[in-house]
């Protein structure tokens, strides 16, 4: 069966949370979010964390949210993707070697 790249795209996007797919997808997510993040210049409002605001236009408000999102995703990223892609590979041996 030929499957278009949208088709794909949804087998993924509906994956099971707790499936490898599952697992690989949100690790993909996370990345494309931290990606944007870091694209769109907020890695220097984290100079939050040490008392100096990221932008004198923004305000100590916008630079606290915009600063606080970035390392988020950043330990997010440095965290818990190379765990998720573990899980999906352990996982994906797992469901192989069962069957």
């Amino acid at each position: 069966m030929n499957l278009n790249a949208k088709q794909r795209l949804g087998r993924y996007w509906r994956a099971d949370v707790f499936s490898p797919r599952g697992f690989l997808l949100r690790a993909a997510i996370i990345g494309v979010v931290f990606l944007a993040l870091h694209l769109a210049g907020l890695r220097d409002y984290t100079s939050v964390l040490n008392g100096t605001a990221g932008s004198a236009a923004a305000g100590w408000k916008i630079s606290v949210v915009l600063g606080v999102s970035y390392l988020i995703f950043y330990l997010a990223f440095v965290l818990v993707v190379p765990m998720l892609i573990l899980a999906a590979g352990i996982l994906a041996l797992w469901q192989r070697r069962l069957n």
